[in-house]
């Protein structure tokens, strides 16, 4: 039977609230044996009482000394634990805590169950309901294949996944779009959850344009570090009709001859594309080793990792090689 860690990040919460998911969270988990609840404070201000929240009974409670993003919380709460599966959930009340026993029993066969917000309670704000749209048609088509959540923040995966996307995990927000985006390319067995999505309890720390922006970056990002060839393509596309175009249609009708701002234009394709193909070499040579191999028994490490220092000692978390260097 696998081992499941909760990881539960918290940032400027009340501590009310915080207390009321992990108590949904605890009832859940009574049907689940051999789990564990971390809970990750993410340096919360003073004024949010976080400390009240060591003396919640059950729970593994983990503190940065400074706020130093939702990414990183959630990797500080995944070296902390030593389950074979780790879920992910946010403490503001906006997922449905008592549905994550489904998520659970769907991952036998599967490397990542994700918990996709279109059930029929969706209270997601107006104003991120259009760039979220947009955000997973981007995503879709950089990845090839729909997306129809790309950063829910409530999914249950194994831990080998993370270790064998932890280098790129960023420190922000984006770590459950990198995971999504990440296991596709890596061909990993991934099921979608069809799960609520409530109002949430306290004021967001998202911004609606700031992080709309981010997020785009984001998967501009992806989309040149997994499928560089969807960001090049198109580029090159462009410009090799537009030089194309001029020097046929404009100059040779013309002139009859090609002028140098044509053939500049084509040749700059003909780069453009040439830099894409390296970049899909470099993306295919780094996922060499398959998704596959942690399945057939091999031990994966957990990687090194420089902010080991917000982890404390006692819980036993020891730098070791990445899963690269197998």
């Amino acid at each position: 039977m696998s081992t499941l860690d909760v990881v539960v990040p918290v940032y400027n919460e009340p501590p009310e609230v915080v207390s009321n998911t992990i108590a949904v969270l605890r009832e859940a988990l009574a049907t689940i044996p051999d789990s564990r609840i971390i809970l990750v404070d993410d340096g919360s201000a003073p004024e949010f009482r976080t400390e009240e929240l060591r003396k919640l009974e059950g729970v593994t409670f983990v503190q940065h000394e400074k706020n130093r993003g939702y990414g990183s919380a959630l990797k500080t709460g995944i070296l902390t634990g030593t389950g074979d599966w780790i879920a992910i959930i946010d403490a503001d009340g906006t997922y449905p805590v008592e549905e994550l026993p489904r998520l659970v029993e769907r991952m036998p066969g599967h490397d990542m169950v994700i918990g996709i917000r279109t059930g029929e309670i969706r209270e997601i704000p107006l104003l991120r309901r259009f760039p979220k749209m947009v955000l997973n048609m981007l995503a879709s088509y950089m990845a090839g294949e729909t997306i129809r959540d790309l950063n829910s923040g409530m999914r249950v995966f194994r831990r080998e996944l993370s270790y064998y996307l932890w280098d790129f995990f960023p420190r922000g927000f984006s770590f459950t779009s990198t995971i999504t985006m990440g296991a596709i390319m890596g061909g990993f067995r991934l099921y979608e959850q069809p799960i609520n999505y409530y109002k949430r309890e306290g004021k967001s720390s998202i911004h609606p344009i700031r992080d709309t922006v981010r997020f785009f970056r984001l998967v501009c990002r992806l989309g040149l570090i997994f499928y560089p060839m969807k960001i090049f393509g198109p580029v090159a596309a462009i410009l090799g009709c537009a030089g194309f175009f001029k020097a046929f249609f404009i100059d040779y009708a013309n002139d009859g001859h090609i002028g140098n701002l044509a053939a500049a234009t084509m040749v700059a394709a003909i780069q453009v594309v040439m830099m894409g193909l390296i970049g899909k070499l470099i993306v295919h040579g780094r996922f060499l080793h398959s998704p596959t191999a942690f399945r057939e028994g091999r031990q994966v490490a957990p990687p090194a990792y420089v902010g080991l220092r917000s982890v404390p000692e006692e819980q036993g978390v020891q730098k070791r090689r990445s899963l690269s260097s197998i």
